[in-house]
Protein backbone atom coordinates (compact mmCIF):
# COMPACT_ATOMS: atom_id res chain seq x y z
CA UNK A 1 0.00 0.00 0.00
CA UNK A 2 1.12 3.65 -0.49
CA UNK A 3 -0.65 6.88 1.39
CA UNK A 4 0.30 10.08 -0.69
CA UNK A 5 -0.24 13.33 1.50
CA UNK A 6 1.30 15.87 -1.22
CA UNK A 7 -1.39 17.17 -4.38
CA UNK A 8 0.45 16.76 -7.08
CA UNK A 9 -1.66 14.84 -9.02
CA UNK A 10 -4.80 15.05 -6.78
CA UNK A 11 -7.56 14.73 -8.88
CA UNK A 12 -10.67 17.59 -8.33
CA UNK A 13 -14.01 15.45 -8.02
CA UNK A 14 -17.00 15.91 -10.51
CA UNK A 15 -18.52 17.07 -7.33
CA UNK A 16 -18.00 17.63 -3.30
CA UNK A 17 -18.57 14.76 -1.57
CA UNK A 18 -19.53 14.24 2.20
CA UNK A 19 -18.41 11.69 4.38
CA UNK A 20 -19.01 12.51 8.57
CA UNK A 21 -18.41 16.14 8.70
CA UNK A 22 -15.47 15.98 6.08
CA UNK A 23 -16.09 17.09 2.55
CA UNK A 24 -14.01 15.38 0.47
CA UNK A 25 -12.53 17.88 -2.51
CA UNK A 26 -9.82 15.98 -4.71
CA UNK A 27 -8.46 12.32 -5.16
CA UNK A 28 -4.99 11.72 -4.35
CA UNK A 29 -4.82 8.11 -4.52
CA UNK A 30 -6.64 5.00 -5.88
CA UNK A 31 -5.75 1.61 -4.44
CA UNK A 32 -7.74 -1.96 -4.70
CA UNK A 33 -8.98 -1.55 -1.11
CA UNK A 34 -9.26 2.14 0.12
CA UNK A 35 -9.02 5.77 -1.01
CA UNK A 36 -7.83 9.05 0.16
CA UNK A 37 -9.42 12.49 -0.47
CA UNK A 38 -7.90 15.75 0.44
CA UNK A 39 -10.82 17.30 2.66
CA UNK A 40 -11.48 19.87 4.70
CA UNK A 41 -14.64 20.43 7.46
CA UNK A 42 -18.22 20.42 5.76
CA UNK A 43 -18.77 23.74 7.38
CA UNK A 44 -15.93 25.61 5.65
CA UNK A 45 -17.77 26.08 2.06
CA UNK A 46 -15.88 28.62 0.06
CA UNK A 47 -12.49 27.77 1.80
CA UNK A 48 -9.47 27.26 -0.52
CA UNK A 49 -7.90 25.18 1.99
CA UNK A 50 -7.87 21.54 2.38
CA UNK A 51 -5.93 20.45 5.22
CA UNK A 52 -6.74 16.92 6.19
CA UNK A 53 -6.27 13.42 4.17
CA UNK A 54 -9.84 11.29 4.72
CA UNK A 55 -8.88 7.69 3.96
CA UNK A 56 -12.12 5.76 2.77
CA UNK A 57 -13.14 1.86 2.08
CA UNK A 58 -13.99 1.45 -1.39
CA UNK A 59 -16.41 -0.69 -0.43
CA UNK A 60 -18.79 -1.93 2.15
CA UNK A 61 -17.70 -4.66 4.79
CA UNK A 62 -20.32 -6.65 3.97
CA UNK A 63 -19.33 -6.47 -0.20
CA UNK A 64 -15.10 -6.10 0.65
CA UNK A 65 -13.74 -6.79 3.99
CA UNK A 66 -10.35 -5.91 3.83
CA UNK A 67 -10.61 -2.08 3.24
CA UNK A 68 -12.48 -1.45 6.42
CA UNK A 69 -9.87 -4.23 7.99
CA UNK A 70 -7.01 -1.62 7.20
CA UNK A 71 -9.08 1.04 8.70
CA UNK A 72 -9.60 -0.34 11.83
CA UNK A 73 -5.90 -1.50 11.78
CA UNK A 74 -4.99 2.29 11.06
CA UNK A 75 -7.57 3.76 13.72
CA UNK A 76 -6.68 0.60 16.56
CA UNK A 77 -2.75 1.68 16.38
CA UNK A 78 -2.75 5.26 16.03
CA UNK A 79 -4.77 5.12 19.02
CA UNK A 80 -2.37 3.13 20.76
CA UNK A 81 0.68 4.89 19.86
CA UNK A 82 1.08 8.39 19.93
CA UNK A 83 4.25 9.92 18.42
CA UNK A 84 5.86 12.94 16.58
CA UNK A 85 6.94 10.76 13.93
CA UNK A 86 3.95 8.58 13.56
CA UNK A 87 0.87 9.82 11.99
CA UNK A 88 -1.85 10.70 14.12
CA UNK A 89 -5.52 9.56 13.41
CA UNK A 90 -7.73 12.57 13.93
CA UNK A 91 -11.32 11.46 12.82
CA UNK A 92 -12.96 7.88 12.38
CA UNK A 93 -16.32 5.84 11.74
CA UNK A 94 -15.56 2.54 11.80
CA UNK A 95 -19.57 1.39 11.60
CA UNK A 96 -20.42 3.58 8.47
CA UNK A 97 -21.60 2.00 5.58
CA UNK A 98 -18.08 3.55 4.05
CA UNK A 99 -15.72 3.00 6.82
CA UNK A 100 -12.91 6.49 6.84
CA UNK A 101 -10.57 7.65 9.08
CA UNK A 102 -9.12 11.27 9.09
CA UNK A 103 -5.53 12.24 9.16
CA UNK A 104 -3.71 15.78 9.04
CA UNK A 105 -2.45 16.80 5.77
CA UNK A 106 1.30 16.72 5.70
CA UNK A 107 3.56 18.51 3.16
CA UNK A 108 6.83 17.07 2.04
CA UNK A 109 7.78 14.38 -0.04
CA UNK A 110 8.04 10.81 0.44
CA UNK A 111 11.26 9.35 0.50
CA UNK A 112 11.00 7.19 -2.83
CA UNK A 113 10.50 10.31 -4.68
CA UNK A 114 14.05 11.49 -2.89
CA UNK A 115 15.65 8.38 -3.86
CA UNK A 116 14.20 8.67 -7.21
CA UNK A 117 15.60 12.31 -7.77
CA UNK A 118 18.65 11.08 -7.48
CA UNK A 119 20.07 13.43 -4.97
CA UNK A 120 21.91 11.38 -2.21
CA UNK A 121 21.92 12.90 1.43
CA UNK A 122 24.72 13.30 3.43
CA UNK A 123 25.71 10.05 5.77
CA UNK A 124 24.26 12.08 9.31
CA UNK A 125 20.99 13.55 7.51
CA UNK A 126 20.83 9.77 6.03
CA UNK A 127 21.00 8.55 10.31
CA UNK A 128 18.96 11.28 10.89
CA UNK A 129 16.25 10.28 8.60
CA UNK A 130 16.50 6.61 9.60
CA UNK A 131 16.37 7.58 13.66
CA UNK A 132 13.20 9.35 13.22
CA UNK A 133 11.66 6.33 11.85
CA UNK A 134 13.09 4.31 14.31
CA UNK A 135 11.56 6.24 17.01
CA UNK A 136 7.95 6.37 15.38
CA UNK A 137 9.10 2.20 15.22
CA UNK A 138 9.69 2.58 19.35
CA UNK A 139 6.56 4.06 20.23
CA UNK A 140 4.70 1.78 18.08
CA UNK A 141 6.34 -1.40 19.31
CA UNK A 142 5.70 -0.36 22.79
CA UNK A 143 2.09 -0.12 22.17
CA UNK A 144 1.93 -3.67 21.38
CA UNK A 145 1.90 -2.98 17.80
CA UNK A 146 4.28 -3.27 14.43
CA UNK A 147 3.80 -1.88 11.02
CA UNK A 148 4.63 -4.85 8.49
CA UNK A 149 5.12 -2.15 5.69
CA UNK A 150 7.85 0.11 6.14
CA UNK A 151 9.36 1.29 3.16
CA UNK A 152 10.55 4.69 1.62
CA UNK A 153 6.63 5.41 -0.21
CA UNK A 154 5.65 5.47 3.36
CA UNK A 155 8.30 7.89 4.92
CA UNK A 156 7.12 11.48 4.20
CA UNK A 157 9.86 14.40 4.44
CA UNK A 158 9.05 17.74 5.00
CA UNK A 159 11.53 20.58 3.71
CA UNK A 160 12.95 20.83 7.21
CA UNK A 161 14.01 17.15 7.49
CA UNK A 162 11.17 15.85 9.79
CA UNK A 163 9.92 11.91 9.25
CA UNK A 164 7.10 10.83 9.45
CA UNK A 165 5.73 6.88 9.16
CA UNK A 166 2.18 6.71 7.55
CA UNK A 167 0.11 4.15 6.03
CA UNK A 168 -0.80 1.86 9.38
CA UNK A 169 -3.45 -0.07 7.67
CA UNK A 170 -1.26 -3.40 8.00
CA UNK A 171 -0.55 -2.72 11.39
CA UNK A 172 -0.56 -5.78 13.70
CA UNK A 173 -0.68 -6.44 17.35
CA UNK A 174 2.65 -8.49 17.85
CA UNK A 175 3.33 -11.74 19.52
CA UNK A 176 -0.17 -12.64 17.60
CA UNK A 177 -0.50 -15.29 14.52
CA UNK A 178 0.76 -14.84 11.00
CA UNK A 179 -1.77 -13.72 9.08
CA UNK A 180 -2.85 -16.67 6.48
CA UNK A 181 -2.78 -13.90 3.88
CA UNK A 182 0.62 -11.82 3.13
CA UNK A 183 0.03 -8.31 3.78
CA UNK A 184 3.42 -5.54 2.90
CA UNK A 185 5.62 -5.16 0.32
CA UNK A 186 7.73 -8.22 -0.10
CA UNK A 187 11.48 -6.45 -0.97
CA UNK A 188 10.99 -5.35 2.26
CA UNK A 189 9.33 -7.77 4.05
CA UNK A 190 11.55 -9.84 6.65
CA UNK A 191 11.92 -13.53 5.50
CA UNK A 192 9.74 -14.73 8.57
CA UNK A 193 6.66 -12.44 7.09
CA UNK A 194 7.62 -14.08 3.79
CA UNK A 195 7.06 -17.39 5.11
CA UNK A 196 4.27 -16.56 7.04
CA UNK A 197 4.75 -18.92 9.78
CA UNK A 198 4.96 -18.75 13.52
CA UNK A 199 4.47 -15.37 15.83
CA UNK A 200 4.53 -11.95 14.59
CA UNK A 201 7.66 -10.28 15.83
CA UNK A 202 8.17 -6.26 15.78
CA UNK A 203 11.90 -7.35 14.81
CA UNK A 204 10.44 -7.90 11.09
CA UNK A 205 9.83 -3.65 11.00
CA UNK A 206 13.68 -3.13 11.92
CA UNK A 207 14.91 -5.68 9.01
CA UNK A 208 12.60 -3.32 6.72
CA UNK A 209 14.02 -0.23 8.15
CA UNK A 210 17.67 -2.04 7.54
CA UNK A 211 16.79 -2.38 3.97
CA UNK A 212 15.36 1.33 3.86
CA UNK A 213 18.94 2.24 5.11
CA UNK A 214 20.69 0.06 2.32
CA UNK A 215 18.80 2.00 -0.32
CA UNK A 216 19.94 5.28 1.77
CA UNK A 217 23.46 4.50 2.32
CA UNK A 218 24.70 2.26 -0.45
CA UNK A 219 28.09 0.13 0.08
CA UNK A 220 29.36 1.73 -2.72
CA UNK A 221 29.12 4.82 -1.43
CA UNK A 222 32.23 4.06 1.53
CA UNK A 223 29.43 3.48 4.51
CA UNK A 224 31.78 3.85 7.44
CA UNK A 225 32.46 0.39 9.03
CA UNK A 226 29.76 1.17 12.12
CA UNK A 227 26.97 1.77 10.07
CA UNK A 228 27.64 -0.85 7.47
CA UNK A 229 27.82 -3.16 10.39
CA UNK A 230 24.68 -1.58 11.84
CA UNK A 231 22.80 -2.69 8.86
CA UNK A 232 24.22 -6.06 8.92
CA UNK A 233 22.71 -6.57 12.32
CA UNK A 234 19.31 -4.83 11.17
CA UNK A 235 19.29 -7.65 8.17
CA UNK A 236 20.17 -10.67 10.27
CA UNK A 237 17.86 -13.50 8.96
CA UNK A 238 17.32 -14.37 12.91
CA UNK A 239 15.18 -11.88 14.15
CA UNK A 240 16.72 -12.43 17.59
CA UNK A 241 19.74 -11.25 16.18
CA UNK A 242 18.46 -7.45 15.16
CA UNK A 243 18.27 -4.88 17.68
CA UNK A 244 15.10 -3.68 18.89
CA UNK A 245 14.12 -0.14 18.26
CA UNK A 246 14.69 1.64 21.14
CA UNK A 247 18.23 0.09 20.34
CA UNK A 248 18.48 1.02 17.15
CA UNK A 249 17.13 4.84 18.37
CA UNK A 250 20.31 5.22 20.35
CA UNK A 251 22.76 3.77 17.87
CA UNK A 252 22.09 5.63 14.84
CA UNK A 253 22.14 9.03 17.70
CA UNK A 254 25.68 7.86 18.16
CA UNK A 255 26.39 7.16 14.69
CA UNK A 256 25.03 10.91 13.32
CA UNK A 257 26.96 12.54 15.98
CA UNK A 258 30.40 10.45 14.89
CA UNK A 259 29.56 11.09 11.21
CA UNK A 260 28.74 14.76 11.73
CA UNK A 261 32.49 15.61 12.81
CA UNK A 262 33.28 14.31 9.32
CA UNK A 263 30.81 16.93 7.47
CA UNK A 264 31.67 19.97 9.93
CA UNK A 265 34.92 21.57 8.09
CA UNK A 266 36.20 24.50 10.39
CA UNK A 267 36.15 27.98 8.89
CA UNK A 268 39.03 29.64 6.89
CA UNK A 269 39.83 32.12 9.66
Amino acid sequence: MELRFVDSGARPLPAARTIGIWRLVSQLHRGPWTELFLAQPADASGSPRCDYVVKVARKSIQEQPEGAMQIRAEVAAASDASHPNLIPILDAALSAREPYCVMPRIEGDTLEERLHSGQRQPLPVALWWCRQTAQALAALHAAGWMHRDVKPSNLLISDRGHVTLVDLGFAAEHNSLHDPVFRGTPQFAAPELLEGKGILNPAADIYALGKVMQLMVPEASGAPEPVAELIGRMLSTAAKQRPSAEQLVDELLKLEIETLGHHILPSAA
